[in-house]
């Protein structure tokens, strides 16, 4: 059986971990976000925020991403939920549905494939996602998470790695993009 190849994403050193902190920073400081958001929203947004970068680098570089971080990161998004008074029992279950979903994705990847397309890292990813974005927010990170997944190997490609059907992606850093982005800016209209 042919074996996964990696792509790879940027060159380490401090560059990609400080291109991370603009581009996290650049949804949250949006003129019109940075005026209306409350001192404690702003809080939750920065370990929120923080949680995400560390997340996305630990994947870039190890493909795996830690159950000490996304565990209390699901557990922060329920706390924020009931800070917020948005209803607790909501974003549990909404934490079920994305660990759920991205489980049973994996399942049918593997009995089409005879090989698993992600893993359970990614999983308690997304858990943590409904946790903070609630489930209406989950189909948007997906999107915006996939998107951007697409748009970094057409880039990978036209520069000249080999991209393939076997090839390996931290999909965990896209996730975690996609749920900030939902986050900063919310659900389309």
């Amino acid at each position: 059986m042919e074996k996964h190849r990696r792509i790879t994403l940027g060159t380490g050193g401090w560059q990609w971990p400080a291109g991370l902190v603009v581009l996290y920073a650049l949804p949250a400081l949006l003129p019109w976000r940075a005026n209306t958001l409350p001192t404690q929203m702003l809080a939750l947004s920065l370990i929120l925020a923080a949680a995400l970068i560390v997340l996305s680098e630990i994947d870039r570089q190890k493909f795996r991403l830690p159950d000490a971080i996304t565990i209390p990161l699901v557990l922060a998004g329920i706390l924020a939920a009931a800070i917020f008074g948005r209803g607790i029992v909501w974003h549990i279950f909404s934490a079920g549905l994305g660990l759920t979903f991205i489980v049973l994705a994996d399942q049918a990847y593997r009995a089409l494939r005879g090989f698993s397309g992600i893993g359970l890292g990614d999983a308690k990813l997304f858990a943590a996602s409904g946790a903070w974005l609630g489930a209406e927010g989950l189909p948007t990170a997906l999107l915006w998470s996939c998107a951007s997944a697409l748009l970094v190997l057409v880039l990978v490609h036209a520069l000249g790695q080999k991209v393939g059907a076997r090839s390996a992606i931290p999909f965990g850093s896209f996730l975690a993009f996609g749920t900030w982005l939902v986050w900063c800016l919310g659900q389309p209209q």
